[in-house]
């Protein structure tokens, strides 16, 4: 079908969408892009279709969708046929008008300055916009349930961390690192043995693992819900992302996070942790982890993130012990402690500093924007000082 790959493909139709003022949306895109991973040959007209289907979001947006369309596709195929393909389409009907129920004087003239005017649609708009930004700044624990609600539909929408590494699996296509012989003789074969088009392979890219790891004890509570409703988002916009909690005994939340809707995932991490709220034996829950999940590659060549303020109720020691095991069982570790928001914060809780040494990356994660630090220490742009 075409020669890139289709999450690039898909993510520069969702740009070329959002330039139209169409917002197409994480979710749509990653269907789109998996549809054309499934379909490897499609021709020009069922990738209109499927496109169609897939990143539409209303039939009133389709001239603007034709055009990002036609945008996208013109490195790749020949845009004279799809603008046929798009002229022969209908357009959606026209909107009929509600008829006029009775005839209605016009506004009096208004004595206010233009000037004014536009100033009261400014100071409207900026309302909107510094209410996003108090709650992007609002912390977990501070919420009330109307800021629980929009804060949940902001965490649907956050970046999604992308931590690639290259397979030893190749992929053909017009530009890699090195020859596909194959390909190109069969292309030859096709075209009574001229070499028309040279083709190459480069290697593929996978997604790395990703581990949470949870305390969901009482100080941790609400950030640990906010982080495991980010670990949900991460595990339906890409693979191998696990997710566990603990406070005094770790959980397996991987199947649960998959689920259709947040309230029914959260309403089932209340179901599952039968701790919640507890005190917290983070060498223990380390422990665990590494001897029933670690040692069995769940972690091997991935990102481990950790959610805890560091306050150990057994010996510090051993949280060293565990940490120094995951260090040489990871690539990368993340700890989340809330605690460092304040400009203070040292780490003198004694599981904490037992733990820093091993630690690549200390965020805080107590609030919406900081999601963006958690997704750059994930992806490697955040290292340790």
């Amino acid at each position: 079908m075409l020669d890139t790959d289709a999450a690039t493909f898909a993510a520069s139709f969702d740009r070329a969408l959002a330039a139209h003022g169409v917002d197409a949306g994480t979710r749509r895109t990653l269907a789109f892009a998996e549809t054309l991973v499934d379909g490897d040959a499609l021709r020009p007209d069922a990738l209109y279709w499927l496109a169609r289907v897939s990143m539409l979001p209303s039939i009133d947006d389709l001239g603007a969708f034709h055009a990002a369309f036609l945008e996208t596709m013109e490195r790749f195929v020949d845009v004279d046929l799809l603008r046929k393909l798009v002229e022969s389409v209908p357009g959606p009907p026209p909107k009929e008008r509600p008829p006029a129920r009775h005839r209605r004087d016009p506004p009096p003239p208004d004595d206010t300055p233009a000037d004014a005017a536009d100033q009261r649609d400014a100071v409207t708009f900026l309302a909107m916009a510094s209410g996003d930004e108090r709650l992007a700044e609002r912390d977990f624990a501070e919420m009330d349930d109307a800021e629980r609600l929009r804060a949940l539909r902001a965490l649907e929408r956050a970046r999604i961390a992308l931590d690639l590494r290259a397979s030893r699996r190749r992929r053909s296509g017009a530009h890699g690192d090195r020859l596909d012989v194959r390909a190109t003789m069969r292309g030859a074969a096709r075209t009574a043995g001229e070499l028309v088009r040279r083709r190459a392979s480069a290697r593929r890219e996978r997604p790395r693992p990703i581990v949470f790891l949870c305390d969901v004890s009482g100080s941790m509570a609400p950030y640990a819900r906010a982080l495991l409703l980010y670990a949900r988002v991460l595990s339906i916009g890409r693979k191998r992302v696990r997710a566990f909690a603990f406070a005094t005994r770790l959980t397996e939340l991987t199947a649960i996070a998959r689920r259709t809707s947040h309230a029914s995932a959260m309403a089932a991490f209340g179901e599952a942790l039968r701790d919640y709220g507890g005190g917290t034996r983070i060498a223990a829950a380390l422990h665990e982890f590494n001897e029933r999940y670690g040692q069995r590659g769940a972690a091997r060549g991935g990102t481990v993130v950790i959610l805890s303020d560091g306050w150990e109720r057994e010996d510090p020691e051993a949280v060293a012990t565990e940490m120094e095991r995951l260090r040489r069982l990871c690539r990368r570790i993340v700890w989340v402690n809330p605690q460092k928001k304040h400009p203070a914060f040292e780490p003198l809780a004694r599981g904490m500093a037992a733990a820093l040494p091993y630690v690549d990356a200390l965020v805080t994660g107590h609030n919406i924007r900081s999601l963006d630090a958690i997704a750059d220490a994930i992806e490697g742009t955040i290292e340790r000082r």
